[in-house]
């Protein structure tokens, strides 16, 4: 997660205290006026200074933090900016848990993050990853256990390999230590290649897809040379044309280009050779049916 300074609004500040006093409206009020929504951009840098400011708080703003977090659907409609209240509430709730020394509170608060992690409203989602990410800077690799079994859903999935390439979590994890994010990747890669075909039309998996264009580059930026072999592997049996623009999305790294410009060009030909042959619909191989209309039939 981004780093974030407290809020600065005096009245916004003024604003907390009531709503931790029971008296949320004007809190919510304020929130919604400086959302961004509904708009193109929501105000991510309100969005984490408030979650900074209730960390600072700790156990005085869990009660409205989960509140918010919890403002169902039909409440807090997507793009409106009660949407924004309860994403504040879900940064809120990684940020405090982050620095919090009790096991309790980090229980509670990624049972929070994993119903939150396919809420039905993109932003809410969105603020999954980060809140993950500054959990992941305080709890490092532990974090990686707790998280594993949420690799069997393609929105949960998406969130922790995002949480992942969040530079607070990714960094945490020493140059020789490889193998427990590498590990989360490869659950994440392979949920998305086994998928059968009907799933690719959800957007859990389309999300999972995406990220996976983007997360793996990041994790070959900290642990480079078990990362270009673990691309090698996935893009020998790549039977996904999807998950083939993903690979060569990842190696597409400037950055990377001059120390591994040979294992590019490998995993290139090998992303090119899991195509296979190209189909040509006018031959019928022996010991198949021919469809359509029968050709020179007399």
């Amino acid at each position: 997660m981004t780093k974030a300074e407290g809020l600065r609004s005096a009245e916004l500040a003024a604003a907390l205290d009531r709503a931790i006093a029971g008296k949320s409206a004007d809190l919510y009020r304020q929130l919604e006026l400086q959302s961004g929504l509904p708009g193109p951009r929501v105000n991510l840098n309100l969005g984490l200074a408030f979650a900074f400011e209730c960390a600072r708080l700790g156990a005085r703003s869990d009660e409205l933090a989960y509140a918010m977090a919890n403002l169902p659907p039909d409440e807090a409609r997507g793009a409106s900016g009660k949407e924004f209240v309860s994403m504040c509430g879900v940064l809120a709730i990684g940020a405090r848990a982050a620095g919090a020394k009790e096991r309790a509170v980090r229980d509670r608060a990624l049972a929070l993050l994993e119903e939150r992690a396919d809420d039905v409203r993109f932003r809410v989602r969105d603020a999954v990853p980060l809140a993950l990410a500054s959990l992941g800077g305080a709890m490092k690799g532990e974090l990686v256990a707790r998280v594993e079994p949420w690799m069997d859903r393609y929105f949960h999935a998406t969130a922790v390999i995002r949480a992942l390439a969040d530079p607070a979590w990714l960094e945490t994890f020493a140059v020789d230590d490889h193998e427990p994010p590498i590990r989360l990747l490869q659950a994440a890669y392979d949920l998305a290649h086994e998928a059968p075909r009907s799933a690719f039309r959800y957007p859990g998996h389309k999300a999972l897809v995406e990220a996976l264009g983007s997360a793996p580059k990041a994790v070959a930026r900290r642990f480079a040379a078990p990362m270009f072999e673990r691309y090698a592997l996935w893009a020998e049996k790549a039977k996904v044309p999807e998950l083939r623009e993903a690979i060569l999305a990842n190696i597409d790294d400037t950055q990377m280009k001059k120390a591994f410009g040979e294992e590019m060009k490998r995993i290139k030909a090998l992303v090119e050779e899991s195509k296979g042959p190209p189909r040509d619909p006018t031959i019928i191989r022996h010991g198949t049916r021919g469809r359509g209309k029968k050709r020179d039939r007399r």
